[in-house]
């Protein structure tokens, strides 16, 4: 009986051990990528505010009024068609969003003189950056392969934390690696490595799957069905009418919770437009944030926060006629998913707790590079020269365990399930391919 449960655990062991292989060799070189460019990417606001020190930070004691600051901006650009306007914190000059042809372009403010201090295209040079750390720079396919690795990057930590466990004892003792020699030490600085970091590392990367494509756009869906988000028109102020239109297709620097929020509309009426003025005068949002303008007659004034802390973060709509506050929105109100998810993106971006959160971002991805170089190495000194050399599983009892994991992980992370059944077909396929040379021989 014990002989059994014993090859029964091996049988579990061998088949947790295959599949932690095939995501490390299939996925290793796009993990260094992520971890390297997500690396650098944490410091984006330090990095841009250096480039740019000259047009993006201003001293000032007493600020003009937005509209002054408006028209000091029309007097250089009188035919520019102006999005967004920034309104800043300490130390920050007014940005000002706006259309040159097709080109999105931003102009700084000084707050207290009015003056142009210059402009530049919205575009960085971190934009290179984050097509890397999104796509690839391979556009649509590209956020599907990252996504597929961020999917197995999660099941390599918890495949990863099963085979490192250590089996009748003290379980505080595998946090604590034996520096042995040779392929012993990489394997136990290996493990303690990935279980120091895993937690960190499946916040980073699950809360970055809220940007992906597929499970992106099913966490959109889950929190605006249940309510677990942000419902539509949360917390309004009386009726209104219909839109169509999201938040993040009008407004700049909009929180995730609220980009797929409809905006309701202005009624449009023979009074004119409200100015930047009345606006900044009707919300009661910590700076810095952006207030985006009207689209059309019945668009309306999107202000969302840009002060960085997701508890601070804020999107309100007003009327552009009457000034009227017609949906208010900040962190309070989220639902429970769209609280987590916010706090999640916040880490994973380096913006919960300032620069310790910069910091501990960086030792994550260094932490995530050792896993990936000290895995290569063991396997090279492991001398295995083929997959087919790798022991298989053959308990039944073991492939339908594995059977209901896949189907989770399918449920849960669409990707990743869809690419566990080619990977089942390839190993079956090895499979085949080794009793064939079996009976050959």
């Amino acid at each position: 009986m014990q002989g059994e449960r014993l090859k029964k655990r091996n049988a579990w062991y061998q088949a947790v051990w295959r599949w932690h292989f095939y995501a490390g060799l299939i996925f290793a070189p796009i993990f260094i990528i992520l971890a390297v460019t997500g690396s650098i990417y944490l410091f984006e606001p330090q990095l841009t505010k250096m480039q740019y020190r000259d047009m993006m930070t201003a001293s000032f004691a007493e600020e003009q009024p937005i509209e002054v600051q408006k028209e000091s901006f029309l007097a250089e650009h009188p035919e520019a068609m102006i999005t967004s306007i920034r309104l800043p914190g300490e130390g920050e000059s007014t940005r000002i969003g706006w259309m040159n042809n097709d080109e999105m372009m931003y102009t700084y403010i000084h707050p207290e003189t009015a003056e142009v201090l210059g402009t530049r295209t919205a575009e960085s040079s971190m934009d290179l950056l984050v097509l890397i750390h999104g796509t690839l720079l391979g556009g649509q396919i590209g956020n599907w392969v990252v996504e597929l690795a961020a999917s197995w990057a999660i099941i390599l930590l918890i495949t990863g934390t099963f085979l490192f466990w250590p089996r009748g004892k003290n379980p505080i003792r595998m946090l604590m690696p034996k520096l042995g020699k040779g392929r012993q030490w990489w394997k136990q600085m290996h493990g303690s490595v990935a279980l120091w970091s895993s937690l960190g590392l499946v916040i980073i990367i699950s809360s970055g799957l809220a940007w992906s494509s597929v499970s992106g756009a099913m966490l959109q869906w889950v929190s605006s069905s249940t309510n677990t988000g942000t419902p539509m028109y949360a917390y309004a102020f009386g009726a209104k009418p219909e839109s169509t239109v999201t938040t993040k297709d009008v407004a700049e620097d909009v929180p995730w919770a609220t980009q797929a929020d409809l905006v309701p509309a202005s009624s449009p009426s023979s009074l004119l437009p409200i100015d930047l003025n009345r606006v900044v005068s009707e919300v009661s949002i910590e700076r810095p944030y952006t207030v985006s303008l009207p689209q059309g007659e019945t668009g309306v004034y999107t202000v969302t926060s840009a002060a960085g802390h997701p508890f601070k973060e804020a999107t309100v709509n007003l009327d552009q006629y009457s000034g009227e506050t017609l949906s208010s929105v900040t962190y309070a109100d989220y639902g429970i998913l769209g609280k987590l998810i916010t706090v999640g993106i916040a880490f994973h971006e380096g913006r919960l707790f300032g620069l310790l959160n910069q910091l501990v971002g960086v030792a994550l991805c260094l932490g995530l590079i050792f896993v990936v170089i000290s895995s290569f190495v063991m396997w090279r000194k492991r001398k295995v020269g083929s997959i087919e050399q790798m022991k298989r599983f053959e308990d039944e009892r073991i492939k339908r365990i594995v059977g209901i994991l896949i189907l989770l992980l399918g449920v849960t992370l669409p990707l990743a399930g869809i690419s566990i059944l080619v990977v089942l077909v390839f190993d079956w396929f090895i499979g085949r391919r080794k009793l064939k040379a079996e009976v050959a021989a």
